[in-house]
C-alpha cells in the first residue's frame, strides 16, 4: 500500500495529466477524495485508456446536467488533446438521441465557447 505522501503525489501526477494543467494541493475533503481515490486509484488503473475514461466521464457529468463538471471535463478534453472539437460535436449529437436534446444544446454552446476561446 502507497504511503500517504506517495499516493498524493502520483495523484497530482495523474490529475495534472488528466487536466492539462497544474493541480494544487486539496483545500477541502471533496477535493482530497477527487485527488486521493478519483485520480490516484481510479483514472490511473489500466484497462481503459485515458481518453476511453473521458468518454465515460463527458457522459456522466453531462447526464446529470451540471454546467461546472461539463465545462470542466470539456475543457480538458481538448486542452489534453484526447478530443478534438469534431469528436465533441459528435458526442453532443450522439448524446442528444439518448439523453435529450436541452442537455445536448448546453454542451454544443460550452464547446462554442472553448472553440472560441482556444481551449
Amino acid at each position: 500500500m502507497d504511503e500517504p505522501s506517495d499516493r498524493r503525489a502520483r495523484a497530482i501526477a495523474v490529475w495534472e495529466d488528466v487536466s492539462a494543467g497544474a493541480v494544487a494541493e486539496p483545500a477541502t475533503p471533496l477535493r482530497e477524495a477527487v485527488l486521493d481515490v478519483l485520480a490516484a486509484e481510479v483514472w490511473s488503473r489500466p484497462g481503459l485508456s485515458r481518453k476511453d475514461r473521458r468518454w465515460i466521464t463527458l457522459t456522466c457529468v453531462a447526464a446529470a446536467g451540471q454546467p461546472v463538471p461539463i465545462r470542466t471535463h470539456l475543457r480538458y478534453a481538448l486542452a489534453s488533446g484526447d478530443m478534438t472539437v469534431a469528436e465533441l460535436r459528435e458526442f453532443a449529437l450522439h448524446f442528444a438521441m439518448y439523453a435529450g436534446f436541452p442537455r445536448a444544446s448546453f454542451i454544443d454552446a460550452v464547446i462554442d465557447e472553448l472553440e472560441a476561446s482556444d481551449g
